[in-house]
């Protein structure tokens, strides 16, 4: 009688490897495309959050380091609490402010403590992106201004490096972009003050990472934070902007 083991011959094993990689063929790319879209649908929330918070701050006058009544727009690390929101002021024309004297942290912080901690490009991160806040600076007509670092050590770069007082009672503008391109998202995301949230495919620039701050007027026709969006067009980045669904 016959008493050999049983199990799998060699061709049975083959097969079976087959069948697994053929449905790990179907399946890894599908799963890629579910995580690029949920990030992308996540960073879409966050823009639209950052909109509501600095009409929030906008409205309570909680930021007024010209202390003239008028609110002006914040940072994250304002908006989330980790420090206690600018009172630093110089004197202009055009007036201007920085972290150099700090006031009160907001409480309730209008933003989420996850953004709390901006590294030295701006940038604050999360589920797959990056985000950066500009606030027009000093200068006439104002440029793009962005924080830099964190608590304790917070400041502000690019431009004048300092906020226009009169300006930010006004402007502001956030971006959007994926930690890796092609990889946790494609798009990239815009807002501003009058709450347009706008898409770009991120073709042509192929934007990702904190490695360089985001080219400030990428979804704008001009180089002022004054000018205007690339609704529709091209922006100074060389990718079409559209209304975000």
């Amino acid at each position: 009688m016959d008493a050999r083991s049983p199990g799998f011959t060699l061709v049975e094993l083959l097969i079976v490897m087959g069948i697994i990689a053929i449905i790990a063929a179907i399946s890894i790319p599908n799963l890629l495309a579910s995580k690029l879209n949920a990030n992308e649908t996540a960073a879409i929330a966050t823009i639209r959050n950052l909109v509501s918070c600095q009409a929030q701050v906008g409205v309570t006058a909680k930021i007024d380091a010209d202390l003239d009544g008028k609110g002006e727009f914040g940072t994250f690390l304002e908006l989330s609490g980790a420090v206690g929101v600018r009172q630093g002021f110089i004197a202009g024309p055009p007036g201007a402010s920085d972290f150099s004297r700090k006031g009160a942290v907001l409480y309730p912080s209008p933003l989420s403590a996850l953004f709390a901690r901006v590294d030295p490009n701006g940038f604050a991160t999360k589920a797959g992106y990056a985000f950066m806040i500009y606030l027009p600076d000093a200068a006439s007509p104002a440029g793009f201004v962005h924080e830099t670092f964190s608590a304790p050590t917070a400041g502000f770069a690019g431009g004048t490096a300092t906020v226009g007082v009169d300006a930010s009672e006004a402007i502001w503008c956030a971006y959007g972009q994926p930690l890796a391109y092609a990889n946790t998202g494609n798009r990239r995301f815009f807002t501003n003050h009058r709450g347009d949230i706008l898409q770009s495919s991120n073709d042509v620039a192929k934007m990702g990472g904190v490695g360089a701050p985001i080219l400030p007027n990428s979804a704008f026709i001009g180089s002022a934070i004054t000018s205007p969006t690339a609704i529709g067009t091209r922006g100074g980045d060389g990718d079409t902007w559209r209304s975000a669904n």
